[in-house]
């Protein structure tokens, strides 16, 4: 035991110099290409050293060399809880750290602390390691760094190994790190495409023991994207459903980002912006995540955790660029993100909770009339003109010189971007068909899989006690298609194709289930007109024109 006290103690002394070398000073330039500035992640004792940063960036953290760092945070920190978010099908253990401080084991005392929730969430696709270094980094700031603050305001949920699975299948990469893991689980399922089906051990277990039971105002969930052409460190989307809540959504696209954008390139000397592609056409004519695959669809997880009404963020690094710089760029953005949700988390709650009541008061109100409906596809229109940062010549991949490795990004886009102006932004997610919603529905007994599918996304299903008789409609499928995704997902989209008919009186016997949609947790529901004239609004484009900075 004494030993153990001196071995904290020595940490806190070491850890005291630490917090007086800043881990980013404000930006005399912008970083460009493979840039990074000299310590910016600071000096610190070699048990508190992630695996990056002990083998010069060539190699991640396996599954146990996350939980050696990790046991060794709650050794040194009374502000560290672990809780189990699923065990994989091949029994690997998913951890998840809470910081907080004081420290907090349980949802209900987060809730009467009165602080903002978020959970922060790395390696859904372990071919994108950054993420997860990142957040193992910010972690280690947080609770012995220049960030401890944080936790007067905050309570943070870290999953830095989402796929535990698919980390330890280990593949050659291109460049660094020279060995990643896979893009999918053990079944070889794309985790980010499960968010509404939930056919995974994986997303069950995030659902069941930190959506529903933590419920955090705002989700980051970091990623890297392939080689690109844009000059973008990071870019940042927020969810597109057209059905989900417009006010956590807009709030994110229109406060959050602009914010944090501007605090990342003054703090880190980086420039972030939409998580978007081009047409391929030079000059670009189209700027808009449609154009890297991120649709309208909800089988994202952060696309569909804006179904609950809440605040989402997913970010993709360029894949071209070096390891420690894609850590460096997720480093940036989440910090900055947690400053803005620290400095202004009581205006995130009360605009979730007021979509919250929002939803309940459209249903009773307008429901049963017939008046309210909702989107169920959408797409994306422009927003205007926007100016982008670009290379004009492709990222031609070059060999390592002497071998066979193809991991240097080309020479050019070591230097600073073109500034190409009055680009159509095609990134306003609006709704395309559209359904009437029903004051509920009732689901016969022998469906009882949709119920328990149902209550996996927190959705309160209730069971008859007795039986009931009721009219209204029920929906005829004519047609049922199975399609692949519209990308590279192992999960096929199913389509069914068919209307509403008016279903005469019938009864209905005990066990039946019966869904209310007059709760939170469901899409957002609001009267068409009004939702239509929403989607009409302007939004200033002014903050993002900009002299280009050498």
């Amino acid at each position: 035991m004494k030993k153990t006290r001196r071995t904290i103690l020595s940490f806190l002394m070491t850890v005291t110099a630490v917090c007086l070398i800043p881990a980013a000073a404000p930006a005399q330039k912008i970083h460009w290409g493979d840039a990074v500035p000299k310590g910016w992640n600071g000096t610190w004792p070699s048990q508190f050293l992630t695996v990056p940063e002990r083998t010069d960036y060539e190699r991640t953290a396996s599954n146990r060399e996350v939980l050696e760092f990790i046991d060794a945070l709650r050794w040194n920190s009374d502000k560290v809880q672990v809780m189990t978010v699923y065990i994989s099908p091949l029994r690997n253990v998913c951890p998840a750290v809470i910081l907080a401080h004081p420290r907090v084991a349980r949802p209900e005392e987060a809730a009467k602390s009165g602080k903002t929730v978020v959970y922060l969430q790395g390696n859904i696709h372990p071919y994108e390691p950054e993420g997860k270094e990142a957040l193992l980094m910010l972690a280690r700031e947080i609770l012995f760094g220049k960030m401890t603050k944080l936790l007067d305001d905050l309570i943070i949920i870290v999953c830095p190994n989402f796929c535990v699975d698919g980390n330890d299948t280990l593949s050659l990469g291109e460049g660094t790190p020279h060995f990643i893991g896979s893009g999918n689980n053990s079944q070889d399922l794309n985790l980010n495409r499960d968010a509404v089906r939930v056919d995974t051990v994986e997303v069950a277990g995030l659902y069941r023991n930190v959506f529903n039971r933590w419920d955090p105002i705002l989700i980051f969930d970091a990623h890297m994207m392939g080689r690109v052409q844009h000059g973008y460190a990071n870019g940042y989307i927020h969810c597109t459903v057209p059905a989900a809540a417009p006010e956590p959504r807009d709030y994110v696209f229109d406060k959050l980002f602009p914010a944090v954008r501007n605090a990342v390139r003054d703090r880190f000397g980086l420039e972030v912006f939409t998580h978007s592609g081009t047409d391929f056409k030079w000059p670009p004519t189209i700027w808009g995540p449609g154009q890297a695959i991120w649709s309208t669809e909800a089988k994202f997880v952060a696309n569909a955790y804006g179904l609950r009404n809440r605040m989402s963020i997913l970010a993709e690094t360029p894949g071209h660029e070096p390891f420690e710089r894609r850590i460096y760029a997720h480093y940036a953005l989440i910090a900055e993100t947690l400053r803005y949700a620290a400095a202004h988390g009581r205006e995130m709650r009360e605009i979730c909770r007021k979509a919250d009541a929002d939803i309940v008061e459209a249903v009773k109100a307008k429901a049963e009339s017939g008046q309210l409906r909702n989107w169920t596809a959408g797409a994306y229109e422009s927003y205007g003109k926007v100016d982008i940062l670009m290379y004009k010549e492709r990222n031609i991949p070059e060999l390592v010189p002497g071998t066979s490795v193809r991991g240097k990004m080309a020479a050019h886009m070591r230097g600073a971007p073109e500034l190409v102006k009055g680009v159509e932004f095609m990134a306003k997610a609006v709704g395309t068909e559209s359904a009437t919603m029903p004051r509920g529905y009732l689901i016969p007994a022998e469906y009882g899989f949709i119920a328990d599918k149902l209550r996996i996304h927190n959705v309160k299903v209730e069971v008859l006690a007795g039986p009931l008789k009721v009219s209204g409609e029920q929906f005829v499928i004519d047609k049922i298609d199975r399609g692949r995704g519209g990308d590279y997902s192992t999960s096929n989209m199913v389509r069914l194709t068919g209307g509403f008919a008016p279903s005469p009186a019938r009864g209905f016997p005990a066990g039946t289930f019966r869904v209310d949609l007059a709760q939170p947790v469901l899409a957002r529901i609001t009267a068409f007109e009004e939702e239509n004239e929403a989607l009409k609004k302007k939004i200033d484009l002014s903050s993002l024109r900009y002299e280009l900075q050498k």
